[in-house]
């Protein structure tokens, strides 16, 4: 009988799955084995609030002068400051913030060190000029205010285009080449395929949150007289002579894609369960996950990592109190397990965890909600994090700003790339590569000069 394991061992003598088994390959993943081994990893993990999340009721002016002209502008949108979780510290005008008071993990995240906020980013071509913007001589991205357009500029940092390529897809382009390791790409994501990690020759390995992440073609791993079956079909035809170009290209694919599951299977069967608990909750089980694969990291050959998880139903035109109210604590319970599991496997220091969202939503209410914006507050997580620290820079929130280009709709004085551009370095992206990560980098940052971008992350 040709069982799975009787065709993986064999395949490469037979030309096939040459994709993940070719020397040139089994030597980029010895090599890349041996750099996680001597812990040189680095992760990024990117959470996508999928809608436009109302970021100003998630960090809130404070003291009490910023407060009252929050409270002003957001009318029955406003939290009341009574039930704010203060955070330490102030930013450099010497104001100080709070977040909502479903957040209680973030805030001591932040206390202890370990978080960050970047306030006001959002997708831009070129600096703001509070002139320009005025006189309406700014270039703007395409498609400002369309969830379809800026949730694609925020995963390809591209703004003057429709592209399909991600600024984490040609990270990954850069660094593997379209080689991945046992045929399993850096980039791996918990959303099915997404732009943030497509590259020209890359694009990511989807994993589910359940089970062992990776299943099986269906049928071919089903125990009893239906498995073999299915696995004797399978295999006879991939192990056909397959003259035609696409019949060949098709079972080079699907044996590679058989391959990598049991290689990802074992792996992170291999490593055990994680030292510390999760909840049951979607987004939780998604983040235990990702603790998984990275607890696998040596078996899966990975030095780099990128992992995308997309958590949707921010675009809360009607109910912004009530539905924050419901879906944050979800949010702080798992980025809370996520990070005490990174603790336990002693990588907290190498896994950065960073939000992003469609765009930022207006300050004034709509009678029922919020509607789309245009800047947005972020926050970062992890242990390489220069935490306790408001970054960027949070508007002055009144009726003459000359960021406010309507309603309540504050232009970002952040942009996207220079937020971006931190996080590249951080995981190893040479200056000299940055412009071919973030094409528009230069507009903002020049890596000659030295320092980071924002200051968010340690070297």
């Amino acid at each position: 009988m040709l069982t799975r394991r009787h065709f993986l061992r064999h395949a490469s003598h037979l030309g096939l799955a040459n994709a993940t088994l070719g020397s040139g390959l089994l030597n980029l993943a010895m090599a890349r084995r041996a750099a996680a081994q001597t812990d040189d990893y680095r992760a990024l993990v990117c959470i996508l609030f999928a809608g436009g999340i109302d970021s100003y009721n998630v960090l809130v002016p404070n003291d009490s002068s910023t407060y009252q002209a929050y409270a002003t502008i957001r009318s029955d949108l406003a939290l009341p400051q009574s039930a704010l979780l203060p955070l330490q510290g102030s930013d450099d005008q010497g104001h100080s913030f709070a977040v909502h008071p479903q957040l209680p993990g973030l805030k001591s995240l932040f206390d202890n060190g370990n978080a960050a906020f970047v306030s006001n980013v959002g997708t831009l071509l070129e600096p703001m000029d509070t002139a320009k913007l005025s006189a309406e001589t700014l270039e703007v991205p395409l498609g400002l205010f369309s969830h379809s357009d800026q949730i694609q500029q925020w995963q390809t940092a591209v703004s003057s285009e429709r592209i399909a390529q991600g600024w984490g897809g040609r990270i990954a382009d850069l660094l593997e080449g379209g080689n991945p390791a046992n045929g399993i790409s850096m980039n791996v994501s918990l959303s099915g395929n997404n732009i943030f990690q497509s590259g020209a020759l890359t694009s990511p390995y989807a994993i589910t949150a359940t089970g062992d992440g990776a299943p099986a073609l269906s049928g071919y791993d089903d125990p009893g007289e239906r498995g073999e079956f299915v696995r004797a079909a399978i295999d006879a035809v991939l192990l056909a002579d397959q003259g035609q170009l696409f019949r060949r290209e098709y079972a080079n694919r699907l044996s590679g894609s058989i391959e990598s599951q049991a290689v990802f299977v074992d792996a992170l069967q291999s490593a055990g369960p994680l030292p510390t608990a999760f909840s049951q909750a979607p987004f939780s089980a998604a983040m235990a996950q990702i603790a998984r694969v990275i607890s696998a990291r040596q078996s899966l050959g990975a030095s780099r990592q990128t992992f995308f998880v997309t958590v949707g139903g921010w675009d809360h035109h009607d109910d912004v109190i009530d539905n924050q109210a419901a879906m944050l604590p979800a949010i702080d319970n798992g980025l809370v397990e996520f990070y005490n599991a990174l603790e336990a496997l002693g990588v907290a220091s190498q896994v950065t965890t960073f939000t992003t969202s469609d765009f930022g939503r207006t300050l004034t209410s709509n009678g029922k909600g919020s509607d789309h914006g245009w800047g947005g507050h972020h926050f970062v997580i992890g242990g390489s994090v220069n935490g306790g620290q408001f970054l960027g820079s949070y508007p002055d929130i009144h009726p003459d700003n000359p960021l406010d280009v309507g309603r309540g709709i504050y232009a970002p004085t952040t942009s996207v790339d220079e937020y971006f551009a931190e996080l590249a370095l951080w995981f190893g992206v040479s200056g000299g590569d940055l412009e071919m990560i973030l094409p528009n980098i230069g507009r903002f940052y020049t890596p000659t000069t030295g320092g980071r971008p924002l200051g968010f992350l340690y070297a």
